[in-house]
């Protein structure tokens, strides 16, 4: 979660109580020189990058994906529930899957008592709805905790924060380290069993055993073969100690305990890495875990305990792409390849009720129209990181990070005094419905259970940005080629045949985004974060785009940094247009010719190359057919003339041919064999 950037800022929040958000300014402000050392991609139009390890360094990751998510569609609320029409909203998103905790602490009630009703409730309705679950497991009940933490608040209120949990819930819980098996073992086997001493192990087993395709919930309600919860989410932020107030080592133990557990109660069962908050103290969080999983004989048996890292990022577009990347490369260095799933992002607005209305400048915080454009620029990086899902956070307002109650009446004139201007946590896609009974919280927006803009922009990502592979990513406008003031990412969409395009100005100024056309009848469609589209017709060979400025500056870090761009912009063309290719030689030779070839498509990318031969003048004959290399090494005969022809195809089937090239081969004379021999 977003405010859970820093472990401070519970107790603040406590102390100073009355203004939520002041109490995360001033947690922020005692933080401020931590955040210096984060990262930071978009500081001046001709300075170096301090991306620099970013793409210019590092290709895109080839994907099919994103598959897209949405927090909170639903969650384990009570024995009612959640309205059809708020399952109606979530399916409008074009979200297929939800993500919400299934608490321990709430479901063990005693030692080896446990009450699901409310889980069943929500797992059995998510289901029929047609969602799939990210299911996190997390929070250690108080009577199995080895904090000594005293609380930092109250224990959680229901539905209050979402993803809250107190200082004993975030604790190391008892017999983490005892076997997970009866025979002492921690390697999976015919006949295993859980080791009651180690409650977790107990926890999880007992967890996914009851949910699974097959499980108990799936046969006491008739569901259909492979319906039930797959994905199952170890813990939630363990890089936070607000979350997780274990070491590094502990975390790695409680991820190998639950993989083990949940592997015996389900062989398929899909085990996630508890999505990191990226805080700057611990951006090594990952590679730390991996190392220590480095020293286990049976880590890489057991695919290093998980199958899916998750990660999060908030407010900054750009780290969507920084924090995928980063787990890219902790695994491409144990020659690992896994998903990654972006399974929260998002910013909450300033502009609208709950949010602080009278604060434009409120720190992590954004307009509603600059909301939308983040949500289009964070999955754009994400996904040409690889991410494989990416999840908005949250699509109600809810109670944001504030306690279950949490409620004011809109403030409709400014007093200048930010102690009597409250304001909360707007994350939502769509205004809390205006009934405390329902919302919980923040339930008097006048125009309640409505969306955002943001919400149109999440549906053209779901519509438009799917199935698609990366093409190439580009900063044009500037004398700096690799990083001018405009971002320019480009994927292929098989199905479509499609170029698509996200563009937007990184910076405070205006942009004029010039493209060339993949399309013989220079045609496109042109697509806003508000929904409102253009058909584009090119002049002479070119699409012209206006690019608005960026005009978020709410990075509390660094007050010149503009962390989501200007109004972004999709443009969609089918590619018609055939690569460029050429071919290489020398003009003699002899019983052998190098070749070399390239070829260039902007529109859908190279797919492969067809190298064809002509003898002495004769028909050109294929010689090598389909192939990507782009190099090879002709045989040839003394005493002829060859000419080669390179044909290039793109992925849309588009074809062109090289220029021919020849090149002679000559027939060595007799002497040149002899060997020189001096006086």
């Amino acid at each position: 979660m977003l405010p859970s950037l820093f472990p401070q800022l519970e107790s603040w929040s406590n102390k100073l109580g009355k203004r939520p958000f002041l109490s995360l300014l001033l947690a922020f402000c005692l933080v401020c020189l931590a955040l210096v050392s984060w990262p930071s991609a978009d500081t001046a139009v001709n300075a170096a990058p301090a991306d620099a390890t970013d793409w210019r360094v590092a290709e895109a990751i080839p994907s099919s994906q994103p598959a897209y998510g949405v927090n909170f569609i639903s969650w384990a609320k009570g024995l009612t529930p959640v309205s059809q029409s708020r399952y109606d909203h979530g399916k409008a998103t074009g979200a297929t899957w939800n993500r919400w905790p299934l608490y321990w602490n709430e479901i063990e009630q005693a030692n080896n008592v446990f009450s699901w009703a409310y889980q069943d409730v929500a797992i059995h309705n998510d289901l029929q709805q047609g969602f799939r679950l990210d299911a996190i497991l997390l929070g250690t009940p108080a009577f199995f905790t080895t904090s000594s933490r005293t609380f930092t608040r109250p224990p959680r209120p229901v539905p209050g924060h979402p993803l809250s949990i107190d200082a004993v819930q975030a604790a190391t819980p008892q017999g983490l380290y005892q076997p997970v098996f009866t025979d002492g073992s921690n390697v999976l086997g015919p006949g295993k069993q859980i080791n009651p001493a180690n409650r977790w192990a107990r926890f999880v087993f007992t967890a996914v055993s009851r949910y699974k395709p097959g499980g108990f919930l799936a046969q006491a309600n008739g569901w259909p073969a492979g319906q039930g919860v797959t994905h199952w989410e170890i813990w939630n932020e363990p890089d936070l100690t607000s979350f997780w107030d274990g070491t590094t080592a502990d975390y790695a133990r409680l991820l190998q305990v639950g993989y083990l557990a949940a592997r015996l109660a389900d062989p398929n069962a899909k085990i996630i890495f508890g999505g990191l908050a990226n805080d700057s103290a611990k951006l090594t969080f990952y590679n730390d875990v991996m190392t220590i999983f480095d020293g286990d004989p049976y880590a890489a048996t057991y695919a290093y305990y998980h199958d899916i890292l998750a990660t999060h990022n908030y407010l900054y577009a750009w780290r969507s792409w920084y924090h995928v990347w980063r787990a890219e490369n902790t695994l491409a260095a144990r020659n690992l390849s896994k998903p990654i799933w972006l399974n929260e992002t998002g910013v909450p607005v300033w502009d609208d009720y709950p949010g602080p209305v009278c604060e434009p400048t409120s720190p992590f915080r954004a307009s509603m129209s600059e909301q939308a454009d983040f949500i289009i620029q964070s999955a754009f990086y994400a996904t040409y990181a690889g991410a494989d899902n990416i999840f908005f956070f949250q699509l109600y307002d809810d109670c944001g990070n504030q306690p279950g109650g949490t409620n004011f009446t809109p403030v409709t004139s400014c007093t200048g005094d930010p102690l009597l201007d409250p304001g909360g946590d707007a994350f939502g896609l769509f205004r809390n419905v205006s009934s405390a009974a329902v919302s919980g919280c923040y339930w008097e927006h006048p125009n309640g259970d409505t969306p955002r803009p943001g919400f149109t922009a999440f549906q053209l990502l779901t519509a438009h940005l799917t199935d698609v592979l990366p093409l190439w990513r580009q900063r044009p406008g500037g004398s700096d080629p690799n990083n001018g003031p405009q971002e320019w990412i480009a994927f292929y969409q098989p199905e479509t045949k499609s170029r698509i395009l996200g563009m937007w100005a990184r910076f405070g100024s205006a942009q004029t985004a010039v493209i060339p056309t993949t399309n013989a009848n220079g045609t496109a469609l042109l697509l806003w974060p508000d929904g409102t589209t253009q058909s584009l017709t090119a002049a002479n060979g070119f699409f012209t785009v206006p690019l608005p400025p960026a005009t978020n500056k709410n990075a509390i870090w660094d007050p010149s940094l503009y962390p989501i761009g200007g109004r972004a912009a999709i443009l969609i063309e089918v590619d018609t247009l055939p690569p460029a290719v050429s071919v290489s030689g020398p003009a003699l030779a002899t019983t052998q010719i190098e070749l070399a070839w390239s070829g260039s498509d902007d529109g859908s990318g190279l797919a492969e190359y067809d190298v064809l031969v002509s003898v002495d003048g004769s028909p050109f004959s294929t010689w090598l057919t389909g192939v990507t290399a782009v190099s090879a090494t002709y045989p040839s005969e003394l005493g002829h003339s060859y000419q080669f022809i390179v044909v290039g195809r793109d992925r849309a089937g588009n074809q062109a041919n090289s220029a021919a090239i020849t090149v002679v081969t000559i027939e060595l004379t007799e002497k040149l064999y002899l060997p020189i021999i001096t006086q």
